[in-house]
């Protein structure tokens, strides 16, 4: 039977550690504020998803706005949690012994401990954010018997003989948009709960899929060298409509240019310019479908010169012309 927890509207610090002890891997939980009278008193407001979709995987979601400065303390047993940050402020969390994990807005953060690790976090008045995830057990192993054949689910899995460790991903607007399915969707009740199970499988899937290609990059590269590609995608992404040039960008990571669209192409099986092109039309693609912008504009935002190249080049991509799509709801 599922444990399905979900909150919406007032919640204590109390109330909200009752409702977190529950689903995830967590032995103990205090909640302190900075005036112990307020401990019971609502600490946030805004939604809280928590539910055990299948046996050993757990979904997490929640879009809070805090009331008063307070401090969350855990003890979590051996498990392997994945999140990210979707908007808002970073959260940071303290791992005893093994310093901090921050988030940052569109890179999931998957963190595993095979042994009881104690961590907390600090909540501060009128702090706001929107994160999603999901938390892994042992149990939810079991089922592919003794050995892990698949990468991605090898690497997830390897996680959980560790005493801690933390892996932080590229971003992805895909991983973003599996999360903001995790708290915005038309269902309830039964069908509520079923496709939160999907989403969240979706969401290990896409996470195995990324730390497994993450893991090939580094081995094929090294991770000085991966890192270096990794920040260089970074600042593309940061800077889609009007990139700097490639020779200032190998600059920016401290490799040649020649070096640095070797790396590139090995680690994303595209040049520079290609990823660019590739990468303003899929974000034109969704612009097209989450705004109300007119095609022309979408085509300019995202950086090309003329509705006549935007047209070309998303045809050339898609196999359609470019047209707006009513916006989601």
């Amino acid at each position: 039977m599922r444990e399905f927890q979900t909150h919406d509207g007032d919640i204590s610090v109390s109330e909200m550690a009752r409702l977190t002890a529950k689903c995830m891997s967590i032995s103990r939980i205090t909640a302190n504020s900075v005036d112990a009278g307020k401990v019971d008193a609502p600490a946030v407001t805004g939604q809280i998803v928590l539910s055990m979709v299948q046996p050993g995987l757990i979904a997490a979601a929640h879009r809070l706005r805090v009331n008063y400065d307070s401090k969350v303390e855990y003890e979590i047993e051996s498990a392997l949690g994945c999140g990210i940050l979707i908007s808002g402020d970073p959260p940071v969390f303290d791992i005893e012994g093994h310093g901090q994990v921050r988030h940052e807005a569109g890179r999931a953060v998957i963190a595993g401990n095979g042994k009881p690790v104690k961590a907390f976090t600090h909540y501060k008045a009128n702090q706001h954010n929107a994160m999603a995830g999901f938390y892994l057990k042992r149990d939810f192993f079991e089922r592919f018997g003794p050995d892990v054949t698949d990468d991605g689910l090898a690497a997830l899995r390897g996680l959980l003989n560790v005493d801690y460790q933390a892996v932080v991903l590229p971003k992805s607007r895909r991983m973003v948009e599996i999360a903001k399915r995790s708290l915005a969707h038309p269902y309830r009740g039964e069908l509520a709960e079923l496709f939160l199970e999907t989403n969240t499988l979706g969401f290990v899937l896409e996470a195995a899929s990324m730390l497994k290609e993450a893991n090939r990059i580094a081995n094929t590269l090294g991770r000085k060298n991966y890192d270096r590609v990794v920040q260089a995608r970074e600042i593309i992404d940061a800077n889609l409509a009007s990139p700097p040039k490639s020779l200032d960008l190998a600059m920016q990571v401290g490799l040649n240019l020649t070096t640095l669209q070797a790396h590139f192409k090995a680690a994303y099986g595209t040049s520079i310019f290609g990823y660019i092109r590739r990468e303003r039309l899929e974000l034109s693609r969704a612009m097209l479908s989450d705004t109300e912008l007119p095609v022309a504009k979408v085509g300019y935002q995202v950086g090309f010169s003329s509705p006549a190249a935007f047209t070309a080049a998303y045809r050339r991509h898609f196999g359609e012309p470019p047209t707006r799509k009513f916006p989601r709801r």
